[in-house]
């Protein structure tokens, strides 16, 4: 494949601590990070799909870009929405019957969140009508993007645990690490202290998100009520 490293999600384990994850550095082609860096960054504010530039929102100072991000993005975008590697991710979840070759699915894009941003903990949106076909969605898939990323710079990514009231894992947002982890009513996470970089960098990732068809009808995969927007959690903090 051009972008992807088929045997390091061959490799890879999931930790169930706090929830079902794993992280998997150098994650993508080398010879490929300078140009997907570069057509990151240089996709233009004014272009993003969503702004949300709130600052008292559980979303702030974040830009999105959900399909104009270009064709050189969008091979990386399919590679990884492709069979081949989708079947490496059922694989490694345990979930199967996972969506292929779509790239309209919601969600997916390319995120930048700017000085002062945050993400509070939350627990993402759980069904969605595609047409009329209703998605459960299962597994979340963030790759970073962020060269010479420095600890004082916070944006680093919260798992949480909401029984325990604690956040179990704290991961840096460094260039080319990928976090994959199941998307369940149990996985609280985000990063909701305030990013604290220069004004000209900006924490980029990429997303992609990864659906089963419902068959629950009007409850999802583990049986909860529909809802189409996140839950949120703005008063838990990272200690």
């Amino acid at each position: 494949m051009k972008f992807l490293k088929i045997p390091l999600i061959e490799n890879a384990k999931y930790d169930d601590d706090p929830f079902p994850h794993t992280v998997i550095d150098n994650f993508l082609n080398e010879e490929q990070i300078p140009d997907i860096v570069k057509a990151v960054y240089n996709l233009k504010e004014e272009n993003a799909q969503y702004k949300l530039t709130n600052p008292s929102s559980c979303e702030y100072n974040k830009f999105a870009w959900t399909t104009n991000y270009g064709p050189y993005l969008k091979e990386l975008f399919a590679e990884l929405n492709s069979e081949e590697f989708i079947h490496h991710l059922e694989n490694l979840t345990g979930i199967k019957n996972l969506i292929t070759n779509d790239l309209t699915l919601k969600g997916a894009g390319i995120h930048r969140i700017k000085n002062k941003g945050h993400l509070y903990l939350h627990t993402d949106f759980n069904s969605y009508f595609n047409g009329d076909t209703k998605l459960d969605r299962r597994i979340n898939l963030l790759i970073y993007l962020n060269p010479d990323w420095k600890e004082e710079y916070n944006g680093h990514l919260c798992l949480y645990d909401i029984e325990l009231e604690k956040c179990k894992r704290k991961i840096s947002p460094v260039l080319n690490r990928c976090v994959i982890f199941n998307t369940t009513s149990k996985s609280l996470h985000g990063h909701p202290t305030p990013l604290n970089v220069p004004e000209d960098i900006a924490r980029h990732s990429i997303a992609v998100y990864y659906y089963t068809k419902n068959t629950n009808g009007p409850l999802d995969f583990e049986g909860e009520k529909e809802h189409t927007n996140a839950i949120w959690y703005p008063n838990k903090k990272i200690a």
